[in-house]
């Protein structure tokens, strides 16, 4: 039986020295539990093709005259032949588009870079198409393109989940501060932005890291999607507006995931 080591884990830096307490490093779980997917990369041309197909289960060679490159994107993964019609799993992959249940988007941005999440809800399984993660900005390999795959509606959760960064982390709430909304929009489009006037140390920790800043839409659920920001270390925040001013308010992990969760139950059992 191996010893037990005799050393103490590492602390998170920031929230040990403000909390007075030893508190166990958190922030590097998100990058061993990145979004993962062994689907394809495909371009905005090899989508609308393969979305052709699917609705009409075949293209035909004027379908596919001139589009050689994105074809050939589609029978290398196994979703086309190369006449242009569905194979098996072709049409599997695709059904949810011909036969959703429910549908949700992920609107994302980290220093000014635009990426989006998508998932079509099926009886089968859903479909998902995935621009880079927030593990892939934060190692600076944004690739062009969105990645297909098709999942278990169980493994969808936790598929969003890494693909927004969620992750434990201690969430330290901050005293509140009312912000000018254009300070956070100017840092939500990348810009170097002081940290606002009247923020705590809480607050301004969160400032200073790196944002990824992401909205949920869930149809058939209605309303305005809600605002949240993965700062790192400093974990989750919700942005909270009226008029014209904001407050970030921290949001943990755990609640978080729940709320993802519940907002897609909701629409699948409607």
């Amino acid at each position: 039986m191996a010893a037990f080591p005799h050393k103490e884990p590492r602390t998170e830096a920031f929230a040990s020295v403000h909390t007075g307490e030893q508190l166990e490093q958190l922030s590097g779980i998100a990058a061993r539990q990145p979004y993962v997917s062994q689907g394809p990369w495909l371009t905005a041309g090899s989508l609308q093709l393969l979305q052709t197909a699917a609705e009409s289960g075949r293209l035909g060679r004027f379908g596919i005259a001139g589009k050689a490159a994105e074809l050939d994107q589609l029978v290398s993964a196994g979703l086309l032949t190369d006449k242009g019609k569905l194979t098996g799993q072709g049409r599997l992959v695709t059904s949810p588009w011909r036969d959703s249940v429910a549908s949700l988007r992920i609107a994302a941005q980290f220093g000014g870079r635009a990426s989006v999440f998508q998932a079509w809800l099926g009886p089968e399984g859903c479909l998902v198409l995935a621009g880079p993660s927030y593990d892939r900005f934060l190692a600076g390999n944004s690739q062009a393109g969105h990645q297909l795959d098709f999942l278990a509606l169980g493994h969808l959760y936790p598929a969003i989940a890494a693909w927004v960064g969620i992750a434990p982390a201690w969430s330290l709430a901050s005293e509140p501060l009312s912000i000018d909304l254009q300070t956070v929009n100017r840092r939500f489009g990348g810009e170097t932005v002081p940290v606002p006037e009247g923020a705590d140390p809480v607050l301004v920790n969160m400032w200073r890291q790196p944002w990824f800043i992401w909205q949920l839409l869930v149809e058939p659920e209605s309303g305005h999607p809600e605002t949240f920001i993965n700062a790192g270390e400093s974990g989750h925040y919700h942005l909270a507006v009226a008029e014209d001013r904001a407050q970030l308010n921290a949001r943990p992990s755990g609640a978080l995931y729940r709320d993802l969760a519940r907002a897609i139950d909701r629409a699948v059992h409607r």
